[in-house]
């Protein structure tokens, strides 16, 4: 071994070589910093044991929220917009019609959404290995079909609401349709796999339930029409306008309402489980640390609040309609929309925040497995049935292989 003296101190121009070879690693880790700094976490972003930590809840919202934008920005277009390109387009961004600044607003603002949820993953995962290898790694996993939507959804998001900011004269409208049509479709899929992805962790029961994927994949189809809301307030109201904005809410409600089916299932799901691991989640849904994002920003604001103000404005907006389209006016309130789509933003945040941290209760769920086969009965014992100590070694692979719990959060 070299004596300590003799060990060269690291020089500025050896530094400067180092930073330039890790050129591409230097910005993940950069993130990875600012993230644990801003959430107070250690590693991948989880603290206190948890099984997920800010980071990935902040992940699920903002990939949830850029999904529905696009989705609903897409859908208002090839409905009710009808933006035109090619010779038709206009050159100034400022004189385009109210309803098409909307939906380059929601596009804009939802590939912001998504490329920030994407860098909140890839803080988590700490690594920059980590990060290539959901896009690299040969087994094709959710995660990496996940991965691939979310980052094949920014750059069809980014492309459209660059089209419409931009002046590009040599683009057809029938080539919008297409890229549009494929980011609706590239936005079910990161809004569905959430769900599905929570169900493969097979140590955590609560997500093995059918309605979480549902919940997920309702809110961020209710995010998408609170973005399209929310724009109305920054718009002048014309008819487009209000179509869109209008069917927004519609579909919202309705919504919504599904939203509260599924949440009333899922906690079905868990107060009527014998299961010790669901048991914990269900307290910590009812009266624990999941319990405030629960029943106070899901429940009440995202689901009570928002159906309450959007039916209020559709209500309202119905028996105005006729005299406001006569008079050029706004035929819906657009504060109050504006004020149902934050309540839903705060809804969907706490959907999340609950989910993952009911969740987190995979040290009872364990130990309630493997106490049989650690501390056998008094009346095994009186009966024989203790095995030889070949067979409880045998007996017990065999039962780390029924519990694939056991080796997933072992690895």
């Amino acid at each position: 071994m070299l004596p300590a003296r003799s060990i060269s101190k690291p020089t500025l121009a050896s530094a400067t070589a180092c930073c330039v070879w890790n050129r591409f690693s230097l910005l993940p880790h950069v993130v990875i910093y600012i993230g644990e700094r801003l959430c107070h976490t250690s590693g991948n972003g989880i603290e206190g044991g948890a099984l997920f930590g800010e980071l990935v809840t902040a992940y699920l919202f903002l990939a949830g929220v850029g999904a529905g934008g696009v989705a609903a920005a897409s859908v208002a277009d090839l409905l009710f917009v009808h933006e035109p390109f090619g010779a038709d387009v206009v050159p100034d961004f400022a004189e385009k019609r109210p309803a098409e600044r909307l939906v380059a607003g929601v596009l804009a603002l939802s590939c912001g959404a998504l490329a920030l949820g994407a860098g909140c993953l890839a803080a988590d995962l700490g690594r920059a290995d980590r990060v290539l290898s959901l896009f690299l790694a040969p087994p094709v996993t959710l995660m990496n079909l996940g991965a691939w939507a979310v980052a094949l959804l920014t750059a069809v998001a980014a492309a459209l609401a660059l089209a419409r900011f931009l002046y590009v004269p040599w683009l057809r409208r029938c080539a919008m349709v297409v890229a549009e049509t494929i980011a609706c479709g590239l936005a079910v899929v990161v809004a569905v796999y959430a769900g599905p992805l929570l169900q493969t962790l097979s140590g955590v029961r609560l997500w093995s339930s059918p309605w979480v994927p549902a919940l997920f994949a309702l809110s961020a189809a209710s995010c998408g029409c609170a973005l399209l809301m929310a724009g109305a307030l920054f718009v002048e109201g014309d008819g487009s306008v209000r179509k869109a904005v209008r069917s927004a809410a519609r579909v919202d409600v309705v919504v919504i309402v599904a939203e509260a089916v599924a949440a009333a299932g899922l906690l079905a799901f868990a107060l009527g489980s014998d299961h010790a691991g669901v048991r914990a989640s269900a307290t910590s849904l009812m009266h624990g640390p999941a319990a405030l994002p629960w029943w106070a920003a899901f429940v009440a604001c995202g689901l009570a609040a928002a159906l309450a103000v959007e039916v209020g404005c559709l209500v309202r907006g119905h028996g105005r309609s006729r005299s406001a389209a006569k008079a050029g006016a706004k035929a819906y309130p657009t504060a109050a929309l504006a004020l149902a789509a934050a309540l839903v933003l705060v809804g969907a945040l706490g959907l999340r925040a609950a989910v993952v941290e009911a969740g987190a209760q995979r040290p009872l769920e364990l130990q309630e497995a493997e106490a049989p086969a650690s501390v056998p009965s008094e009346n095994e014992e009186a009966a024989g049935l203790r095995s030889a100590p070949s067979a409880e070694k045998s007996g017990g692979e065999g039962s780390a292989t029924e519990r694939e719990d056991v080796t997933l959060w072992s690895n």
